[in-house]
């Protein structure tokens, strides 16, 4: 029987929260209370990662703030003191959770890899929250406080080119969480530590939907990691 984990999501009441809660109810699960985030101190964060393994940031839609100001000061700020508490109290991996509406004003015939890169307008404020987010996590990895795994999701509704099912997700998760990155099977494996900007090995991006004919988004890489295939 696999060990269970102690994972901590940064949302329960978000859509995405409540995907990742299905997909991940065999772990031992624990949310963070939006009151947490009132802090006068960041040190104030470090309970909150105590005893915890894994922790699964929402960077896209992740939160229920609306004012502009709000959201860009919880996608800077504190994400970078959440990561700073998780660093402090040994997390061993963080999940970035992105989306691939990154990419969507590309036209659709272009072949979008984990490798492109974009600047995004501030009028679209959870599109410019989660590539924040991003860049945050990025450079926490970078200094190898942990490895960051860099999740692009597909459409959660599942009624367009790049819909991402519940079950694809929870596959992939799970191989994910079991999977060591330094192991001698990653090292057999070509590339396992591809990234945007090649700062890994502790940043390892991968774009997520389903794999069926049509499909906007490439998902070799995904698909190859999990073994699944048209």
């Amino acid at each position: 029987m696999k060990k269970k984990k102690n994972i901590l999501i940064s949302s329960s009441s978000t859509k995405i929260g409540k995907f990742l809660s299905k997909c991940l109810k065999n772990h031992n699960l624990k949310y963070i209370d939006e009151n947490s985030l009132e802090y006068k101190n960041s040190k104030e964060l470090n309970k909150i990662f105590q005893n915890i393994d894994i922790y699964f940031h929402i960077g896209y839609k992740g939160t229920n703030l609306k004012i502009n100001e709000e959201l860009i000061d919880f996608h800077t700020r504190k994400t970078y003191d959440l990561l700073f508490a998780a660093g402090e109290e040994n997390v061993e991996r963080v999940f970035s959770i992105s989306t691939l509406d990154l990419f969507l004003d590309i036209e659709s015939n272009l072949t979008v890899t984990e490798k492109w890169e974009l600047k995004f307008p501030v009028e679209n404020m959870d599109i410019l929250c989660a590539d924040l987010s991003e860049k945050v996590c990025k450079e926490f990895a970078r200094d190898q406080v942990f490895e960051v795994i860099n999740l692009r999701l597909g459409d959660l509704d599942n009624d367009s080119d790049y819909k991402l099912s519940e079950n694809k997700l929870c596959k992939s998760l799970e191989k994910f969480i079991e999977f060591d990155f330094y192991s001698e099977e990653s090292k057999l494996t070509r590339g396992p530590f591809n990234s945007a900007r090649k700062k890994g090995p502790n940043w390892i991006n991968y774009h997520l939907q389903d794999t069926f004919e049509g499909q906007r988004f490439l998902t070799n890489k995904i698909d190859n990691f999990i073994g699944e295939s048209l």
